[in-house]
């Protein structure tokens, strides 16, 4: 029987910012996805940077590869963006 779970720890080796707030991802592990932030940008509040063309295309892996960065303390948890990217329901 196939696992759907998702291991944690996850580690980014590689992100780049794609059009239409969208980022490719790929893992220490080899897997490779996109997120689309659109989702986030659109509640507003401290997502509200995301938007600027400027500002999303500042990201970058954190230490240890751990979190997706932008300025501003604005960050993700490579768990979460991995989660994402394999069609995971976060909200769930």
């Amino acid at each position: 029987m196939a696992s759907t779970e998702v291991t944690l720890m996850q580690r980014l080796t590689a992100a780049v910012p794609e059009p239409e707030r969208r980022v490719a991802l790929t893992f220490a592990d080899g897997f490779s996805g996109r997120v689309d932030f659109n989702p986030l940008i659109a509640r507003g509040g401290v997502y509200a940077p995301l938007a600027e063309a400027a500002f999303f295309s500042q990201l970058r892996i954190g230490e240890g590869g751990r979190t997706l960065e932008w300025p501003d303390k604005l960050n993700f948890c490579a768990d979460a963006l991995r989660m994402q990217a394999e069609g995971t329901d976060l909200d769930a």
